[in-house]
């Protein structure tokens, strides 16, 4: 299962009222309800797998896989922009993430993970926005939001570099019968 599956699944996880008996969290939150839930379904999918594969039942590639396949949807994410819902909770993770040690830029500009930060990066954001969620903390979501629901200078020197390269932001398959020589 993807990635993107087990992010589909999670938006039904959490809570759906506050616990402080504030209302819903949709409501709670206002127009930051969306972002932190898009944000809740990605991390909680992430810690879905990392559980599943410590306790064998995936098999197939290593920890260290997921986690650099993760990193990677962000960047690939983030290239459509950050304004919409997901764009923020993108950039909440990757701001999170940079914050907590998960991931080191070389000199060259490239990015590697490291392992033992991003597994404590994941069950801190995790922690912190089942309990925004849960307390329907509008000012904490507010603050969460304008502290890194956006694209610093870093990461966007390192978009820079991949729109130079001429890499494209989505790959376009040419197909049909005139593709095929079939007419």
């Amino acid at each position: 299962m993807s990635q993107k599956s087990f992010s589909y699944y999670n938006d039904g996880l959490g809570i759906k009222n506050t616990l402080t008996g504030q209302g819903t969290v949709r409501q709670s939150l206002q127009e930051h309800a969306s972002a932190l839930e898009e944000g809740k379904a990605d991390i909680l999918g992430l810690y879905m797998v990392t559980q599943l594969l410590e306790k064998g039942a995936i098999t197939e590639g290593k920890l260290e896989d997921y986690y650099t396949t993760f990193l990677a949807g962000i960047f690939r994410s983030v290239r459509f922009g950050a304004s919409s819902a997901h764009g923020k909770a993108n950039m909440i993770r990757f701001n999170f993430f940079k914050q907590e040690g998960a991931f080191s830029q070389n000199k060259q500009g490239l990015y590697q993970v490291n392992m033992s930060q991003m597994s404590a990066a994941m069950a801190k954001l995790s922690r912190l926005i089942l309990t925004l969620q849960g307390n329907g903390d509008y000012q904490g979501v507010d603050t969460l939001v304008k502290e890194q629901g956006t694209i610093k200078a870093e990461l966007a020197t390192s978009l820079e570099k991949l729109t130079a390269a001429n890499i494209p932001v989505d790959i376009i398959f040419e197909q049909g019968t005139d593709v095929l020589g079939i007419k």
